[in-house]
């Protein structure tokens, strides 16, 4: 009795029921393939570079407004211009170095003085460093300055 039932219901609804299980099956192996794709993008193989690790360091780390700092760093691009800014976007350039061939710099810098750190309003400045534009370098080195008053 049970297969004459279930022979009347697909009579009843005709192809429909297959369309879907049709229908669901290709929206499944659709799905799995683009989840395969996205996993594996990019995993082609080995980088072409492996990242350089930049590193800065500030001496002394803290002082007045318009202080003397001694700043090296470490993992620039080797004869490229560094660019030492405050982070704030509306700070002056702090000073230009050139990287040596092992990709290293020292120099010194003066903090601003205290009418443009009273203006901004903070008591720590991010120091960066970075090889040519700083907003689109993908060598960037930071320090924190605590400004004394």
């Amino acid at each position: 009795m049970t297969v004459n039932r279930s022979r009347t219901i697909f009579k009843q609804l005709g192809p429909f029921p297959l369309v879907i299980l049709a229908g669901l099956a290709i929206v499944a192996i659709l799905s799995v393939a683009w989840l395969v794709m996205r996993v594996t993008d990019g995993n082609e193989g080995p980088p072409d570079a492996v990242p350089v690790s930049t590193e800065i360091t500030i001496e002394p780390s803290s002082g007045p407004p318009g202080a003397s700092v001694r700043i090296s760093g470490t993992g620039f691009e080797p004869g490229n211009p560094v660019q030492v800014i405050c982070q704030d976007p509306l700070s002056p350039q702090l000073g230009q170095f050139r990287a040596a061939d092992d990709g290293s710099f020292t120099g010194e810098i003066r903090i601003p003085r205290d009418d443009w750190v009273s203006r901004v309003g903070i008591q720590q400045l991010a120091i960066v460093a970075a090889s040519g534009q700083a907003q689109d370098s993908d060598r960037q080195g930071l320090a924190f300055f605590r400004v004394l008053r």
